[in-house]
C-alpha cells in the first residue's frame, strides 16, 4: 500500500433539526395547548486512533466527510431523532490541525483514542418550550443550530522509540532488517527507501522497542534536496537517534567525516529540537574493512569528527556488533520511559499531619 503521511480534508457536522409548532387537537379538548417537539441533534464527526492503519491514503481521495442533519420535531410531543455520528479511523500518531486557525485540535497517540473534531448542532425548540401562564398558545419555534464545519490538515508522525539517521546507502535498511521484523527494500543504489519503515526489536519476550528508518539525508535536505526532509518529522517523537555512517564507501574520494557532518548540519537547520535529541554514532560496514585496519579507521574517524558520545562499531550485513547495540538501546529507552512516567496527582502532595 502506498505510504501517505499528509492529507487535507473537510469535515461537516450535521445541523440540528428544527423545532415544531403544533397544538393538541382532540375531540372534546378545544384548548389542548402546545405539543410541538424539539428537533434532533445533528451528527458529530469523531476521529479514532487505529493501530491497524499506517497511512493516510484513504483521506487523500475521500476528502469530504459530512454527517447527517437531525430530524425535525413533530406534534404530539414527538422529538426528532438524533443523526448518527461519523467515525473517521486514522493511524495512531496522526496530528489533526485546523487549517484556518493553524491550531492543533488533537493528537491520536493511543489505540482506540476517540476525539471530537466537529460537533453536531443542537436541535431547535418546539413551541412546548414557550408556554407560559400568560401565553398559553405560543406559536414560536426555533430552527436547529448549525453543525461545525472545518478544513483540517492531517499529518502522520510515526510512533517510534529510535530513529535511524544517515546518508543514502549508509546501511540503515540493512540494520533494521538485521535487528527487527521489518523487511524493507534493500539495494545498492541511493534512495532505495522511499518512505519510513517501522520495525519492532525484541530483546526478550517482554522487552521490545520500535525503530524507524527514513529515506537518507543529503546535503541541502533542509532546502528540499533529496527525500529525507519529507520524513524528518517522523523522528520528532523518538527518544534516541542512531547516526549510521558508512565507514567504507565505494568511492575512495568520499570522506565519511564530511558526510556525517553534513547530516548533522541539515538536522540542525531543519529543527533545533531534533538536533538536540540524544544521538549515538553507529559506524557500519566493518565487514568491508580488513580486521587489522578497523581499530585505526574507527579511531581516526572519531578524532576528526570530534565525537564525544557513544560509538558502536557494527556490520549490519553480518550482524557483527548488533547485539551489544540492541541491548544498549533498550537500556536507554527503558530509562527514558521511567524518567517520563507521569506523577500520579493523587500522591504528589504531602499527607497532612494528624
Amino acid at each position: 500500500m502506498k505510504f501517505v503521511d499528509e492529507a487535507t480534508i473537510d469535515v461537516v457536522a450535521g445541523n440540528g433539526g428544527a423545532g415544531c409548532a403544533s397544538f393538541r387537537r382532540e375531540k372534546f379538548i378545544p384548548f389542548g395547548g402546545p405539543d410541538g417537539g424539539d428537533g434532533g441533534r445533528g451528527g458529530s464527526v469523531f476521529a479514532v486512533g487505529d493501530l491497524n492503519l499506517n497511512t493516510l491514503i484513504d483521506y487523500r481521495y475521500a476528502r469530504r466527510h459530512e454527517a447527517r442533519n437531525g430530524e425535525a420535531g413533530r406534534g404530539s410531543d414527538q422529538y426528532g431523532a438524533a443523526a448518527d455520528d461519523i467515525i473517521l479511523r486514522m493511524p495512531v500518531g496522526t496530528i489533526i490541525k485546523d487549517l484556518e486557525t493553524e491550531t492543533v485540535i488533537a493528537e491520536l497517540l493511543e489505540p482506540g483514542e476517540k476525539v471530537l473534531i466537529a460537533k453536531g448542532g443542537d436541535g431547535g425548540f418546539g413551541n412546548l418550550h414557550f408556554k407560559t401562564s400568560t401565553n398559553r398558545a405560543p406559536r414560536q419555534k426555533t430552527p436547529g443550530w448549525p453543525g461545525e464545519a472545518k478544513k483540517l490538515r492531517l499529518e502522520l508522525r510515526v510512533l517510534a522509540d529510535v530513529g535511524l539517521l544517515g546518508q543514502p546507502n549508509a546501511g540503515k535498511s540493512t540494520l533494521i532488517t538485521a535487528v527487527s521484523n521489518a523487511r524493507p527494500k534493500i539495494a545498492d543504489y541511493p534512495f532505495t527507501t522511499l518512505h519510513p519503515n517501522l520495525g519492532v526489536v525484541r530483546v526478550a519476550p517482554e522487552k521490545s522497542f520500535v525503530v524507524a528508518d527514513i529515506p537518507g539525508l543529503i546535503e541541502g535536505a533542509s532546502e528540499g534536496a533529496g527525500l529525507g526532509h519529507l520524513f524528518l518529522r517522523h523522528l520528532q517523537r523518538t527518544r534516541l537517534l542512531l547516526h549510521v555512517v558508512d565507514l567504507a564507501p565505494f568511492d575512495p574520494e568520499v570522506d565519511p567525516v564530511k558526510e556525517a557532518k553534513a547530516i548533522v548540519s541539515e538536522l540542525k537547520k531543519y529543527d533545533q529540537a531534533l538536533h538536540d535529541k540524544p544521538r549515538w554514532l553507529v559506524l557500519n560496514k566493518l565487514d568491508m574493512i580488513p580486521e587489522d585496519e578497523r581499530a585505526a579507521r574507527v579511531k581516526d574517524f572519531v578524532k576528526r569528527y570530534k565525537w564525544k558520545g557513544p560509538v558502536f562499531e557494527i556490520s549490519a550485513l553480518t550482524r557483527e556488533g548488533c547485539q551489544p547495540l540492541i541491548h544498549a538501546i533498550y537500556e536507554h529507552v527503558a530509562a527514558e520511559q521511567r524518567v517520563h512516567v507521569e506523577v500520579d496527582v493523587r500522591f504528589d502532595t504531602e499527607r497532612p499531619e494528624a
